[in-house]
């Protein structure tokens, strides 16, 4: 996982036809204003940071045809994905709670689903 701070806010950007960076994990932080190439210190502001599996802290997530209308439901669907795919969810989902051993699947399986969806309604809800 890789953190980066930024003085802007930040939630998603389209990287192709088929795939969305969303900006998770967003904290506050402290950013220099210098830059590493001149090695100018520059001010220290406020900011944020990002952790994500990109190298700019983002999370990519695969998201096709979204628009307005099915924008979190795609991203639910897309970062869901990145811990399950989509034979995993179907074979947790078609299991149930059959056994002790399907009831954990689905449980952790539920408790992902509720954290994804909350980390989607805070990042579609930034102000930038």
């Amino acid at each position: 996982m890789n953190k980066v701070a930024y003085i802007e806010r930040k939630n998603f950007v389209k990287f192709d036809d088929e795939h969305y960076v969303l900006y998770l994990n967003e904290e506050r932080a402290e950013v220099s204003t210098g830059t590493a190439e001149t090695g100018e210190m520059g001010e220290t502001v406020q900011g944020y940071a990002y952790t994500g599996n990109m190298p700019d802290g983002g999370t990519l997530i695969e998201a096709k045809d979204v628009n307005d209308t099915n924008r979190r439901a795609r991203f639910v669907a897309g970062l869901i994905g990145t811990e399950y795919d989509l034979d995993a969810q179907i074979a947790i989902l078609a299991n149930g709670n059959h056994t002790p051993q399907c009831a954990e699947e689905l449980a952790a399986f539920e408790e992902n689903r509720n954290t994804v969806k909350k980390a989607i309604d805070e990042l579609l809800a930034r102000e930038l």
